[in-house]
């Protein structure tokens, strides 16, 4: 007892002290994971932007952080109007100043069908592709400007490989990865860092009504604070939960009939 006790006051002591950002810009802030990367952030001296399309959510969630000493800028609106995103990153620079972390995490998954219409596979890119795009864009002149910053994009194991039912979703966050990686190579020389997060299961409104196992599924809470705890490191890359990224790694690898056997014999045991 008393060592889980100390085990625990120790992560937080780290965490607070790897935490050095002051100026966040987080998309998809209203509800699961982005809400709860604000929630770890928010503190005295902490200022926050805040993007997501549900305003009244946006409103409901900004009450608990200025409570805790956050000071809070709402931007309601869609990550898919890049003009909408570049006002939004003006006004934020005006108000509070350069962002010292920006978090594209605004995404969505679809439907889980094997037949998805082309219209749910445009929305699906338009938001997890082009919205991070039109997340980052605005901020890179500043930024290089500036020689600082770091930029936190959110995409997913299932950029790894093709899972069955999920070809938007998967083809989305592979594509932004590509996307992420050469950019890197633009900003490392003027000292702005960008990392692509690449996580598991997470127990949010995405994921309540999945209809099969989550295995090494966190809550958002646990997630967001990993995140940020990696966040002032200098990795191109973090995916977590390790068991599972490992798992998915080598699936990759594969050679592509031996992968889509496997796959195939987990859909059938999970039918």
């Amino acid at each position: 007892m008393a060592a889980s006790l100390h085990r625990k006051l120790s992560d937080q002591h780290d965490f607070s002290h790897s935490l050095r950002f002051s100026k966040y810009f987080i998309t998809g802030a209203s509800s699961g994971l982005g809400q709860a990367l604000a929630t770890e952030a928010a503190a005295p001296g902490i200022t926050l932007g805040l993007v997501a399309r549900r305003n009244n959510r946006l409103l409901e969630i900004s009450e608990p952080l200025r409570e805790k000493g956050a000071t809070v800028y709402l931007y309601p609106g869609d990550v898919r109007d890049g003009g909408f995103l570049k006002e939004a990153a003006g006004d934020f620079e005006t108000r509070a100043g350069t962002p010292d972390c920006i978090i594209a995490n605004a995404g969505i998954r679809g439907a889980l069908d094997d037949n998805p219409d082309r219209r749910q596979d445009e929305d699906i890119m338009d938001t997890n592709y082009h919205g991070v795009r039109n997340t980052i864009l605005p901020f890179v002149p500043i930024l290089k400007h500036t020689g600082r910053g770091t930029i936190l994009v959110i995409s997913s194991l299932a950029s790894f490989l093709p899972l069955p039912g999920a070809g938007g979703y998967c083809a989305s966050k592979s594509a932004i990865n590509t996307w992420c990686g050469s950019l890197r190579y633009e900003l490392k020389p003027f000292g702005v860092r960008l990392t692509i997060i690449n996580p598991g299961f997470i127990r949010t409104e995405m994921t309540r009504d999945n209809p099969y196992p989550m295995p090494f599924v966190m809550e958002a809470g646990e997630a967001a604070r990993l995140i940020l705890r990696k966040a002032t490191g200098s990795r191109a890359v973090v995916s977590f939960p390790t068991p599972l990224a490992w798992g998915l790694g080598f699936l990759s690898i594969l050679p592509a009939a031996l992968r889509e056997s496997i796959l195939t014999a987990i859909l059938n045991r999970k039918h």
